[in-house]
């Protein structure tokens, strides 16, 4: 069982490996939590270590061992079978077969972000919508993607190359396509699918 410390130190990696495009040391993990000494936060790096959730890389330099985070906290419900939105359902007490929501959204090389906005509404994307991203620099025309503009700005929206021109499409007739020079344009990852809530976010890690 993981401390609130040790989740919050994961979380941190993994979001950090995210952002920065390389692991973390021990030094700026310590740095990220307000202590002066390394050896504060080597305790909890070892304890996660030998429990497998986190391998060394070389260099004082740790990375999250994902599939680790999958087989200690699979997502599964009991599946029911099929509801023709109003007929109502008897809930059955032996039931055999279940639906694992990690199958659905697990991935290697994947990480989460919220949704901000409601620029890909026709997509079913909504505002405050969790979605699972697979890390990749390239996509393919119609792919939804994840994309940096000029290095700094941050958006989703489906993606089209056109020659020497990157043309970025929301998923909302209010707003009109975007269009840069490809120069100019940064994939960061493509949407493998989203996660939706209706009692707020709560993390997981």
């Amino acid at each position: 069982m993981l401390t609130k410390r040790q989740r919050e130190i994961l979380e941190f990696i993994a979001t950090f490996t995210v952002e920065k495009g390389y692991n973390p040391t021990l030094r700026e993990i310590a740095k990220h939590f307000g202590l002066s000494a390394v050896s504060t936060i080597h305790e909890h790096i070892e304890k996660l270590i030998k429990e497998g959730y986190l391998e060394k890389t070389g260099r004082g330099k740790v990375k999250v061992v994902r599939e680790r985070l999958f087989e200690e906290d699979p997502l599964r419900f009991p599946f029911y079978g099929e509801i023709a939105a109003g007929r109502p359902i008897q809930v059955q007490p032996d039931i055999f077969e279940y639906v694992d929501i990690t199958d659905l959204i697990k991935c290697e090389n994947c990480y989460a972000l919220k949704v901000k906005g409601n620029s890909m509404i026709d997509e079913h994307i909504m505002d405050g919508d969790i979605i699972i991203v697979e890390n990749r620099q390239e996509a393919l025309n119609g792919e939804m993607a994840v994309v940096v503009i000029d290095g700094e700005e941050a958006t989703l929206k489906k993606f089209y190359l056109e020659g020497d021109t990157v043309k970025l499409v929301p998923a909302n007739p209010e707003l009109e396509p975007m269009y840069f020079e490809a120069d100019r344009v940064q994939v960061q990852g493509i949407v493998r699918g989203i996660i939706r809530s209706y009692k707020g976010l709560k993390r997981r890690f």
